[in-house]
């Protein structure tokens, strides 16, 4: 039976394309470092609750959240990078790959500084006791949600600066690496949150502090190590930074832009419009149903990220074939994972109270998801694996002006129709809102994969 076992895994990672094997062996990887990621990801949902209080992890999120859309400055930059270093790759020419990862570093170093001066200016000027008043925050938090917003500001823009190491090893068709980095970033803030939890008093600045810098520590730390090591050959240096080639990126990337930008505004503004129209805890309940409902959001990521370079490979190639068959199978396992999402959802009473309520320490945190959240949530978060399927291999072929049309669209829906869900429903409605704008994506992304990949795409679908 063990030789059998044995025999059978030895064939798993040795039979097949080149390629495939090579996807194979980054998704069992992934999820191997992805299984503790994830561990580690619910163990800080309680633990950070009870250091904090459910009010306070509510307004962390939907600050946090805020931050996020800083990400807009990235201009499409990191998309356009990934996809151009595969393309060298595949084409063996690693200095040019190396030109366009320096190139990216430096372009995106200006940014950052230009966020970071912009932010300085714009602070004085801006009403915070009027925007905390419109986000329902007590003011007994404004002191500390003021130092939370410069300290996400500042592990923000390293953030944004050196996470583009994920995009080069993605492009290496190594994203295993990029979920080992995670990996390390989460284990080491779930040790400060504790240790934050038995020697400091409650505080939003505290918590900003080791959420904020400590998955940045890990980043340079990272980006020191595999640039010196494994990535030496494309190790940024101002020598190798050629602007000429960040308009091939930029036109690349401004594609990717737009779709970007409307994920932001789809997704993003969930947490904010849930904190205006109800309340901070309301934001706790929702993030810790997404939590649970998203791991298999998380599992699908491990299998599909490894997609997006490897079309770019086999698409460069002319290998239709390969695509096909990758297609069948992500397919057939997304039915796996809605099966696994309703069972979740009949649970999901059972499981809140064993993961989280029965660890509170106070009965003021215990949470009171309502089965219509964990329900809306459910759906979002199904909806979401179905697109990831479809939109990622479709943006590692690089024909995405379908797919910035529909964005441009959702983007004009999202937030009226939120907000008169909102009104009506609450936080289930405002959930359930980019579900129904992503309706027309979920019938036309996988018509345009399916002509992609047998070679049949013409007109807007071939662009």
């Amino acid at each position: 039976m063990i030789r059998f076992i044995k025999k059978r895994i030895f064939i798993f990672f040795t039979e097949g394309h080149e390629r495939t094997i090579l996807t194979k062996k980054n998704v069992v990887a992934s999820f191997a470092i992805k299984g503790v990621t994830i561990l580690v990801s619910l163990i800080l949902v309680p633990l950070t609750i009870n250091y904090v209080n459910s009010e306070r992890n509510g307004i962390w999120l939907t600050v946090y959240s805020m931050i996020l859309w800083l990400n807009l400055f990235d201009i499409g930059l990191g998309n356009g990078m990934k996809n151009k270093v595969a393309e060298a790759k595949a084409l063996g020419n690693m200095e040019l790959a190396q030109k366009y990862i320096s190139s990216t570093y430096t372009i995106m170093s200006i940014i950052c500084v230009f966020v970071f001066i912009l932010f300085c200016i714009l602070n004085p000027l801006l009403n915070w006791n009027w925007i905390f008043e419109k986000m329902n925050i007590s003011p007994d938090y404004y002191q500390e949600v003021f130092g939370l917003i410069w300290i996400l500001i500042v592990s923000f823009c390293f953030t944004f600066v050196f996470s583009l190491l994920k995009s080069v090893v993605t492009a290496d068709q190594k994203p295993a690496i990029g979920s080992f980095i995670d990996m390390l970033g989460q284990i080491f803030t779930l040790i400060g949150i504790f240790i934050l939890s038995k020697t400091v008093a409650p505080s939003l600045i505290s918590l900003g502090l080791v959420t904020g810098f400590v998955p940045v520590v890990v980043l340079i730390i990272s980006n020191i190590i595999l640039f010196n090591k494994r990535y030496k050959v494309w190790r940024p240096a101002f020598k190798n930074v050629d602007f000429h080639l960040a308009k091939s990126m930029m036109n690349l990337g401004l594609k990717f832009f737009i779709p970007g930008f409307a994920f932001l505004v789809v997704n993003q503004t969930l947490i904010i419009l849930i904190q205006g129209i109800t309340n901070p805890v309301e934001v706790t309940n929702y993030y810790t149903s997404f939590k649970l409902f998203s791991l298999m959001l998380n599992v699908m990521a491990i299998i599909v990220l490894p997609y997006w370079s490897s079309f770019t490979d086999a698409y460069t190639k002319k290998d239709f074939e390969w695509m096909q068959n990758s297609i069948y199978r992500l397919y057939r396992f997304f039915l796996y994972a809605f099966i696994f999402q309703l069972i979740l959802l009949v649970l999901s009473p059972v499981i809140y109270y064993a993961w989280v309520n029965y660890w509170m320490q106070e009965d003021s945190n215990i949470l009171n998801i309502t089965f219509l959240l964990s329900a809306a949530v459910c759906l979002y978060t199904t909806a979401t694996c179905w697109l990831n399927i479809c939109i990622f291999p479709i943006n590692g072929i690089g024909k995405i002006k379908l797919q910035m049309y529909s964005s441009i669209a959702e983007m004009l829906l999202i937030i009226p129709l939120a907000l008169w869900l909102g009104h009506h429903w609450k936080a289930p409605g405002i959930v359930l809102a980019p579900v129904i704008v992503y309706i027309p994506r979920m019938i036309w992304a996988p018509m345009q994969l399916s002509k992609l990949i047998n070679n049949k795409a013409t007109g807007i679908w071939n662009k």
